[in-house]
């Protein structure tokens, strides 16, 4: 029996370390070449903030993940650590997380990761849709998970840019057959466009040159760094403050303006904040 038992254990002890592996998500990634750019936006642009000076930033090579985390592949990583999300802890003070009503936020102490942005549980059919309702937190513990991490604010910029210099990847105006926003706000005196009102699954719009679909628009997106203002001075893969109180998101949202989806725009928030409106993706240094 003993024999038996020294036989089986090495073995027993490969499939569990195998575990982990087999039930992670697959990631689509796309290959973000190293270069150069310019961080932030012109002065002359339209709808430019105070703390877009722009600055030059060069990164190494790194991979990001094409499309925004789903809610199917956010349910793989509950599933298989038994995570418990803030919304589900009821961290910051409040159970649930934000949801829109329509006209305004609110607070449903129900509304977790497997919601809509109303807060109702998702039938499986929409799990391809970005998972919503978590916190910068949750979002790192997912790409821990998943051996990486969150983009940081200047791979966001210029993984969105893919090297362009105007206020959108598509150029000087954003359409709304080109990304998911509220088309009753068009850019800079544009045509309207429609307002869907929810976001799509991702991947429903043209990606941009390198590959990376909805970087305008359907879903904010949480970054890595701590919130702070541009350094003054040429850097090289910078990861922001050591320090801070907000968290960093990007690209705007289904709900909000054609201006908050500029690749420049900086917005932020407490770590600890879920909301309807904001989601992410990952990336690789391999």
């Amino acid at each position: 029996m003993r024999y038996l038992v020294f036989l089986i254990f090495p073995f027993f002890c490969f499939w569990m370390a195998e575990l982990p592996a087999q039930s992670r998500p697959v990631i689509e990634w796309a290959d973000i070449p190293a270069g150069t750019f310019m961080m932030g936006s012109p002065p002359a642009e339209a709808s430019r903030k105070n703390d877009e000076t722009q600055y030059k930033v060069t990164l190494s090579a790194f991979k990001m993940s094409r499309y925004e985390i789903t809610v199917a592949q956010f349910k793989a990583f509950i599933d298989a650590t038994g995570y418990r999300t803030d919304a589900d802890k009821g961290t910051e003070g409040y159970n649930g997380s934000y949801i829109w009503t329509g006209e305004k936020l609110e607070i449903k102490a129900e509304a977790n990761w497997k919601c809509d942005e109303k807060g109702n549980p998702r039938p499986l059919s929409e799990y391809n849709r970005p998972v919503m309702h978590v916190s910068w937190y949750d979002a790192q513990a997912f790409a821990k998970w998943m051996g990486c991490r969150l983009p940081t604010e200047a791979e966001w910029e210029y993984g969105c840019r893919a090297g362009t210099t105007t206020p959108f990847n598509t150029g000087e105006n954003l359409t709304t057959s080109q990304a998911n926003y509220d088309g009753n706000y068009p850019y800079n005196n544009y045509s309207t466009g429609i307002h869907r009102g929810i976001p799509l699954p991702v991947g429903s719009f043209s990606p941009n040159a390198w590959g990376l679909y909805d970087m305008h628009g359907n879903m904010w997106e949480w970054c890595s760094d701590w919130y702070d203002t541009y350094p003054t001075v040429p850097s090289t893969n910078p990861a922001g403050p050591a320090t801070g109180s907000l968290k960093n998101y990007r690209g705007g949202c289904w709900e909000f303006f054609a201006l908050s989806c500029r690749s420049a725009q900086r917005d932020y928030s407490r770590p600890g904040r879920r909301v309807c409106f904001i989601g992410f993706r990952i990336v690789s240094s391999k």
